[in-house]
């Protein structure tokens, strides 16, 4: 009986979400049904800002985002106004999300976050939409440092995971982000990762997550294509189709991919381009589209827009395709499908039309010169925004495409126009728009919004009696000594269809046998050593594993002399594709050949909560062609790294920019051991980064080299090693310890 009524509720979630939707929110950055539809009448479709018609709010907050509205409120992933070309001013610029009240524009509450460790630039900081929930009423962000955040809409945090120093994931330097989405209990975002266990393998791949939206602990990973080309920012959808419910998504791989949305089991892949998709795909019901602006895998021509069916199962590239266009370049916006229309915004600034059904080519229209935001359909008129400040409000037919409306926006602050990235959000009677430099609510006062009812999902194939798929969950944790964590089992159909929650036994494998196991607890002894591996769960004959490290107290100490081949420690995250143990002057080290790929490289030790902490480790640089590494150490999210080929020492927390701007001049020969020391300490409005280098052989100083002010300090993080791999580097006697100073 308990397992029925645990069914229920979790499928009585997607309904909830639905009915909460009527009420006109846009909570998801393309609307309630994922596709850029908005069932509202009676919109403004002419509008000014000079001279002011039809906007009721403007706000000096811009972005690069969609914005989207829950609950009469406005929210916006952003970065804060600060110049980081300013040496004053750039110590304070960081990320924040805002929220507005949607009726008056004033600010309800904002919350700004640092940016760390990418080489992100501040242009880019704010990439990935929000997400909200309209069950619980909570908002998600994913910012380019990897803070996957979820508040309530007070602007309470309610739970945080450092998806770079937990999983691996990969920044890149474009800045691109993926946008979570929800569906029912879970939140889903994806993303290059390379991580540690079964996760640790070269090259990275392009993963799902799905956490549980309440508690943030990790339900399932899926990773179900290739190799990857490149960082990406497609947008997962959800949609029922065949019977099935599924994630439809671009990959880094090329290809789009759909894994069932439940449990992340990969169900089919279509390949179409040697570099990754970034425009998120939409779906008519029938058949799903997606499009992208880069060399096809079987042809030279750039671009294709693309009509898959995805009732096929495993690779279907050669199987169900529809329909294909190409050399439509249209890799960054989204398509959007309505009334047997396929809408397509090209990079270079054209807005196409095709048969949805058969491809046919209907009409163009040129909206500029570049597309990166996709088009909404509201009230039988289109709304495009294309990055040149311009503003089209359209009316389609299949015949042609008219003008109703058009504002090109200017620069509020410099010369030229305000570029828009982002896509409109509508909701309650009101269209809401983000610039470069603005944030713009465009409607009518006193007006009663009009909107018909969402359409749900179509039925999904009734729930089966046999257990076919099991997951144990969390998937993955980290425990210190003396601390627990206590597994339950979920089950699936083959449908992925979720049938009760169990309560397992499990079991650890060999390895983890010092773990004490009761039942579906598992505890970490007060004496625990470092330990990585999985715990395993049974039914029948179905079994389900879940990702476990386990840290002892400070203080850490590595030396790696009984290293070999391919050992890394279990529990370092990123460290098996950069590092290798190699013989040095009689020891051995862990050694990074460098010059090989992107080559800042970040490897974490430690959970990302520690604090008040030092790192201490030997570094060696060895000469190639003229060229030195960098090498460091990593301490609460900053870095002390010594600057081979430049000969200085530094301390840095956002490459990019170099918010803390702190190096001297240091002579660093190569093969000679270096010892280098960093630790952070509270002080009075913010924190001191203090951080020292010496030759090992020597006695350590009793200064410190360097000594950097936050006024935004970095609270937490894990401990790290930082390189720069331009030619091989070393690294020995690595030691984390309390801090002592």
């Amino acid at each position: 009986m308990k397992g029925a009524i645990e069914a229920f509720l979790f499928a009585l979630t997607g309904v909830l979400a639905l009915e909460s939707t009527r009420a006109a929110d846009w909570a998801h950055w393309r609307g309630p049904e994922q596709n850029g539809v908005s069932r509202e009448r009676g919109l403004v479709d002419d509008w000014s800002l000079e001279p002011r018609k039809n906007v009721l709010w403007v706000s000096e907050i811009g972005g690069r985002s969609a914005p989207i509205v829950l609950n009469g409120r406005v929210y916006l992933n952003t970065r804060t106004a600060n110049d980081v070309n300013d040496p004053v001013d750039r110590v304070h610029a960081r990320e924040q999300v805002v929220c507005w009240d949607a009726r008056t524009g004033g600010i309800v509450w904002r919350d700004a976050f640092n940016v760390f460790q990418t080489d992100v630039p501040a242009p880019r900081v704010g990439w990935a939409a929000m997400v909200g929930d309209p069950e619980t009423g909570n908002v998600y962000v994913h910012s380019v440092s990897g803070l996957f955040r979820c508040y309530t809409g007070d602007g309470k945090l309610v739970w945080e995971r450092s998806l770079f120093e937990e999983h691996g994931r990969i920044s890149g330097y474009g800045g691109r982000t993926v946008t979570p989405i929800i569906d029912e209990d879970r939140v889903i975002v994806s993303g290059l990762t390379i991580n540690w266990g079964n996760f640790k393998t070269p090259p990275p791949k392009h993963r799902f997550h799905a956490f549980d939206k309440r508690t943030g602990d990790l339900l399932w990973t899926s990773t179900p294509g290739g190799r990857p080309y490149d960082t990406t920012y497609s947008t997962p959808m959800v949609a029922v189709i065949g019977g099935a419910r599924m994630l439809i998504s671009g990959n880094a791989d090329g290809g789009a991919c759909a894994i069932h949305a439940r449990t992340g089991e990969p169900l089919w892949t279509f390949r179409m381009s040697h570099r990754g998709l970034n425009a998120s795909p939409v779906t008519d019901g029938r058949y799903v589209y997606i499009a992208h602006g880069e060399d096809n895998i079987d042809n030279n021509e750039f671009g294709r827009v693309q009509c898959v069916d995805p009732t096929g199962r495993g690779d279907i590239t050669a199987t169900h395709g529809v329909w294909r266009v190409d050399g439509i370049k249209a890799g960054s916006a989204s398509p959007l499908v309505h009334d047997g229309i396929l809408y397509v915004v090209t990079d270079t600034g054209e807005l196409v039309a095709f048969d949805s059904g058969t491809g046919g080519k209907l009409w163009e229209y040129r909206i500029g010169t570049v597309g990166k935001g996709s088009p909404v359909w509201a009230d039988g008129r289109l709304i495009v925004m294309e990055v040149n400040g311009n503003i089209h409000v359209l009316k389609p037919s299949r015949a042609s495409c008219e003008s109703v409306s058009h504002v090109a926006l200017r620069a509020a602050k410099e010369q030229g126009t305000d570029e828009i990235y982002a896509s409109p959000a509508i909701a309650d009677g009101r269209i809401f728009l983000v610039t470069r430099d603005r944030t713009i609510c465009v409607g009518r006062d006193g007006v009663e919004p009009v909107c018909d009812p969402v359409p749900a999902m179509a039925e999904e194939r009734a729930a089966e009696e046999t257990i076919a798929r099991i997951q144990l969950v969390p998937y993955d944790s980290m425990l210190n000594a003396g601390s627990s964590v206590e597994y339950h089992l979920r089950a699936f159909d083959r449908n992925g269809r979720f049938l009760k929650r169990i309560a397992p036994t499990i079991e650890v494998e060999s390895g983890l046998d010092d773990l004490q196991v009761a039942g579906n607890r598992l505890t970490a002894p007060t004496d625990a050593v470092e330990r990585g591996g999985n715990v395993i769960a049974r039914v029948g004959d179905l079994t389900a594993e879940a990702r476990v490290r386990v840290f002892p107290p400070l203080p850490w100490s590595w030396n790696f002399n009984t290293y070999k081949e391919r050992d890394v420690p279990p529990t370092w995250v990123s460290a098996f594709a950069d590092f290798k143990p190699a013989a040095v002057g009689g020891d051995v080290a862990l050694y990074n050949l460098g010059g090989q790929g992107k080559p800042s490289t970040y490897i974490w030790l430690g959970p990302d909560t520690m604090r008040h902490y030092t790192v201490k480790a030997d570094v060696l640089l060895r000469e190639n062609k003229r060229r030195l590494s960098s090498a460091g150490i990593t301490v609460q999210r900053y870095n002390l790294i010594l600057k081979g080929n430049t000969q200085k020492v530094g301390i840095q927390t956002w490459p990019a920019h170099v918010r803390i701007d702190r190096e001297t001049r240091f002579r660093a020969d190569p093969e000679v051991w270096y010892t280098l020391k960093l630790t952070v300490a509270d002080a009075e409005g913010g924190c001191r980064v203090l951080g020292k280098v010496w030759k090992r052989d020597d006695k350590e100083p009793s200064d410190w080299t360097l000594d950097a002010f936050d006024p935004h300090p970095n609270r937490n993080g894990s401990p790290g090693l930082y390189i720069f791999g331009l030619a091989e580097v070393f690294f020995d006697n690595v030691q984390v310890f309390e801090d002592h100073e």
